[in-house]
């Protein structure tokens, strides 16, 4: 709180609009996935060893906007808020740093093979819903 008043911060848009300045240049994906991380458990409440769906939607386009596609981080956020899947109503870390994984290593979802995937469960729904939105828009 007293950083915000220093910073004259007293709106979520102001925040907002200071967050590309704190970029301090992560070098290389490696540093980015341990500020990621460090996002994830900074968040966590107490003991919990999970995160609230609803802050996740929150926080991932704080911390993952400049390195992850903005139509990958809305369509996710997307896919959350709308699931009626109650096992998503918290997500683990685990699940918080394989979408990371996954945006890096699936850039483009024809690419995906379930078959021949390890990704949590989560990131499997994820790309059915993806596929089913596809077809909607086609019609």
């Amino acid at each position: 709180m007293q950083g915000c008043r220093k910073l004259q911060l007293d709106s979520i848009s102001k925040f907002q609009s200071l967050l590309p300045a704190l970029d301090t240049g992560f070098l290389d994906r490696t540093e980015f996935r341990e500020f990621y991380k460090f996002c994830f458990q900074f968040n966590r409440a107490g003991t919990h060893k999970t995160l609230e769906k609803d802050l996740v939607v929150a926080l991932l386009p704080l911390c993952a906007s400049e390195r992850i596609a903005k139509e990958r981080l809305d369509t996710f956020c997307v896919f959350l808020e709308t699931t009626k899947d109650e096992s998503y109503s918290r997500i683990t870390l685990d699940q918080w740093r394989s979408f990371l994984d996954f945006c890096y290593e699936c850039e483009d979802l024809k690419d995906y093979d379930e078959a021949t995937s390890a990704w949590p469960v989560l990131i499997d729904e994820y790309v059915e819903f993806m596929e089913g939105e596809g077809k909607n828009k086609k019609k």
